[in-house]
Order: structure tokens, then sequence, then C-alpha cells
């Protein structure tokens, strides 16, 4: 059975501590530095296309995320703005509060007051509010502008991937854990550490 050696709350983007802080004030090179990693980062942002901004009401808070995998299933909570996901699969639907739009070969498998669930293979665009959309199948793209939080759950293709996440830089991307589920936030407000899932074969054996 998969697994990573990487703890799903610390790769979500824990807020460091008191003692962190204080060690940065105290130093200005340290305090400096990361304020010019932060300027860097900034500066290689891709803003979302017109597209992927359409029916959006311009929000200084909201910001891009792309989603990407062969295999797995997330869960988009407590959203807002626009999400355009291309998938095969099944796909429930949770209180919306907009506009939802689909193509492709895609069948309505259910249907009540506030939820709805397609399946198949093609492509959904909700732009509005909504409390979840929760998807699972393979061969998924997505691109979210907007605001909220994505629970990704990765799993193993046959090229050993999970999966791919990044916000507004592609050249910042990051793997989807393969061993529960990881949370994150859109926008990203904290700095993502750079964690590969490995299989639980992979993993090295302890001393003594």
């Amino acid at each position: 059975m998969p697994c990573s050696r990487a703890n799903p709350a610390r790769h979500a983007g824990a807020v460091p501590g008191v003692g962190y802080n204080m060690a940065l004030m105290r130093s200005p090179r340290a305090l400096l530095a990361v304020l010019g990693l932060a300027a860097a980062a900034f500066g290689s942002a891709q803003p979302a296309t017109p597209e992927q901004r359409t029916g959006v009401q311009p929000d200084p808070n909201f910001a891009t995320l792309h989603l990407s995998t062969k295999l797995g299933s997330f869960k988009l909570l407590d959203g807002m703005g626009r999400v355009e996901i291309s998938f095969t699969g099944s796909i429930l639907l949770s209180k919306i509060d907009g506009r939802v739009l689909t193509n492709g070969k895609l069948r309505k498998e259910f249907e009540s007051k506030d939820r709805v669930v397609y399946s198949g293979t093609g492509k959904v665009i909700v732009t509005g509010r909504w409390r979840g959309i929760q998807w699972f199948g393979r061969d998924m793209s997505a691109v979210w502008f907007g605001a909220g939080q994505a629970r990704l759950a990765g799993e193993f293709d046959k090229n050993l991937e999970t999966g791919k996440y990044w916000y507004d830089d592609p050249a910042q991307k990051f793997d989807w854990m393969a061993s529960g589920t990881t949370t994150i936030g859109l926008p990203n407000r904290y700095i993502q550490p750079e964690v590969k899932p490995i299989e639980r074969g992979q993993l090295p054996k302890k001393k003594g």
C-alpha cells in the first residue's frame, strides 16, 4: 500500500511558530531573505486568464489554483469563484449558489434539492459559491479562480506519479500526497514544502 513520509498537516502549510517569527525579527539578514523570496514569488506569478475569470467579480483576495492527476479524488470546500474541471469519473455538487455548465459524455445520476451527481467523461464549470464539489476518478485537470479550500487524496498511477497542484506560478508545482488527505488553501498564504511521495517499500529501515 503506498504511503508518504510527509505529515499532511505540515504539507498543507503549517503556520510558523512564535519562536520562528521572533528569530526573524532579531535577524535582519534572515528577514531580508524572506522578503526577497516573497518579492520573487509575486514577480513570477501568472494571474488567471480572462476566460478563467468569466462571470467572477474582481476580488483582491482571489487567486488561481491548478490541479492535475491521473488517479485520485478531491473535495473543494466552502468555495467561491469559478472552477473548471475536466475528468473521467464521478462528481458531486453540493449547495451550489450560482451557475453550473456541463459538456461531454456526462450522465446525471442523481439530483435532489441541493445536490447533483454526474458521471462519465466531460467537463463541469461552476461559477458562484458552493458548499462542496467532490470528485473521484482519473485523468483530471482543473483550474479554480477564487477562494476556499481543497482536500486532495492522490493515488499512484502506473508511472508512480500522484498528481500535481500549483498556484499562480507553474514553476512551483507540488505533489499530491498518497497517504490520507492534504488540505490546501486558496489563496496560498504559506510557502509549501517540497515533498515527494514514496511507496511503503521504499521507506528507509529504522536502525536498532
